[in-house]
């Protein structure tokens, strides 16, 4: 039941965070913001790719706790340097 409370909320939780769906820039084809949104979200992954939190103790709850939380934590981050990354490019997005 403590896991699916946790799963419930953790889903929850990451319906906050909002990835941008349609970038546009002049000139820019949809090959191009394609190409430029995957090599963004490449760049976000490695930068996040060590991230992880010390458990508060080491039994299972608390390691899956600390797991789901890690899961939301690094999702809104690569959500976020994603979306600045697209705008460095010049994008703008809806």
């Amino acid at each position: 039941m403590k896991l699916l409370m946790i799963a419930l909320f953790a889903t929850l939780l990451s319906a906050c965070v909002t990835s941008v769906q349609d970038w546009s820039r002049p000139g820019a084809s949809a090959a191009d913001i394609q190409h430029d949104k995957a090599e963004c979200q490449y760049q976000a992954k490695a930068a996040t790719a060590s991230y992880h939190s010390t458990p508060a103790a080491n039994d299972k709850t608390h390691g899956m706790g600390s797991a789901v939380g890690d899961g939301i934590v690094i999702a809104e981050k690569q959500i976020d340097l994603t979306n600045d990354c697209m705008r460095v490019k010049g994008y703008s997005g809806q």
